[in-house]
């Protein structure tokens, strides 16, 4: 049976001689665990001023703890046997050395780039974006991802694309909606009725083992001004072998009016892929996507089709590369349904493919995902991982 860390030794940390402050039972399950982010919550206040530790009551193995908030915290379950059982007591004391690479932020005048260790992993954009070649300033943009890097360097994603130009790497956008009787379109651009914008940043955390950032986008309406207030808070975990982040959104309907999101054919959070899957752009194009779902569909058949996880893989400089995105059980009409383009290098996880809904003045829209950017094609066993953690958590107990 393994243990959580079991990497960690006594020799490795610098510990304090404080009483525990807290007892956990962490229990795997019936699956095996790896890279895996543990969210605990206690009753315990925490100090996010303070460094943890969590050890082992039987061999005495430690691991480093993040504070996330004065009752949680979050912690990095290195490998975790299926059907084993632990008792950890939460210390005050600081690590002196970890396993883990180190997850950094940047922020400059034009966004946030996140790194894990001196790779780039993805850039947050919070300035105006315009398009080149004198294309028209509707097209304009903030509140979006891109570049997003694969591990090797490849970038994944394509901004203002050739013939998409309103389409923006990692976005998120409702397409056809009614507000206050009249259609809003906050995805196509060109359309001048809606768009997206970067607000500000909320909160910028480098820790000891993930580095979160949040911010506020609003989503507007050209006649009304903002209907929705979004907050995004982009968490990226110390994974190096791959990379791994998660995408948290809660929309708000910060107006006096309904939001009516109407049956259609797509909208929603996208990717866009490479210009190199891109056949309309004949300077950059060299090979066609391949798309894989977690229910065996790919690209002839995966269209308005249901999926826990969508994968899109092809080659970036001759490099086969991909980015498997997974939705949270949580999420509404879980799994949700996705638009995945037949020509064009793009899918979005849709859900009013499945029938119309609202989002009333005070009321919110949270969605959830966790993004898996791999070189090579994608590792089944890590898939079947990821989506085990989602749908099958740790248990954890505090004692």
């Amino acid at each position: 049976m393994k243990n959580v860390f079991n990497s960690f030794i006594i020799g490795m940390l610098l510990f304090s001689c404080n009483s525990p402050v807290k007892t956990f039972e962490i229990e795997s399950g019936d699956y095996d665990r790896s890279n895996l982010p543990l969210n605990i919550k206690t009753t315990y206040k925490l100090d996010a001023g303070k460094s943890y530790y969590l050890q082992n009551i039987d061999n005495g193995n430690m691991f480093p703890v993040q504070v996330m908030a004065e009752d949680s915290l979050l912690v990095m379950v290195d490998e975790l046997s299926a059907g084993s059982s632990f008792t950890y007591e939460l210390i005050q004391g600081t690590v002196s050395e970890s396993p883990f690479p180190k997850v950094s932020i940047q922020e400059d005048q034009e966004g946030v780039q996140f790194r894990v260790n001196e790779s780039p992993v993805l850039f947050y954009q919070t300035a105006t974006a315009y398009p080149g070649d004198s294309l028209p300033d509707y097209y304009k943009r903030s509140g979006f991802i891109h570049p997003l890097h694969s591990p090797k360097g490849e970038i994944l994603t394509d901004d203002f694309p050739v013939g998409h130009v309103h389409q923006h790497a990692i976005f998120n956008a409702w397409t056809n909606t009614t507000y206050k009787g009249e259609k809003v379109d906050f995805w196509n651009q060109q359309e001048e009725l809606g768009t997206v914008e970067h607000v500000e940043i909320l909160e910028k955390n480098e820790g000891p083992l993930v580095s979160t950032l949040k911010s506020k986008l609003n989503h507007i309406s050209r006649a009304d001004g903002p209907v929705l207030e979004e907050e995004w808070v982009i968490t990226v975990y110390p994974v190096s072998d791959y990379f791994m982040f998660d995408l948290f959104s809660e929309q708000t309907n910060i107006s006096q009016d309904t939001l009516f999101i109407n049956d259609y054919h797509y909208g929603g959070m996208a990717f866009r892929g490479s210009r190199e899957w891109n056949d309309v752009d004949s300077l950059h194009y060299t090979n066609q996507w391949k798309i894989l779902t977690s229910e065996g569909r790919t690209l002839e058949d995966a269209n308005h089709t249901k999926a826990k996880w969508v994968d899109a893989t092809g080659e970036i400089n001759g490099n086969p590369t991909g980015l498997t995105v997974f939705g949270y059980p949580d999420n509404f009409r879980y799994p949700q349904s996705m638009r995945v383009h037949p020509d064009m290098p793009y899918w979005v996880f849709s859900p009013m493919v499945e029938g119309a809904f609202y989002i009333a003045p005070g009321e919110k829209h949270i969605s959830k995902h966790r993004f898996f950017v791999h070189d090579g094609i994608p590792d089944q066993n890590i898939l079947e991982k990821i989506q085990n953690d989602l749908e099958n958590p740790v248990t954890v107990k505090e004692l």
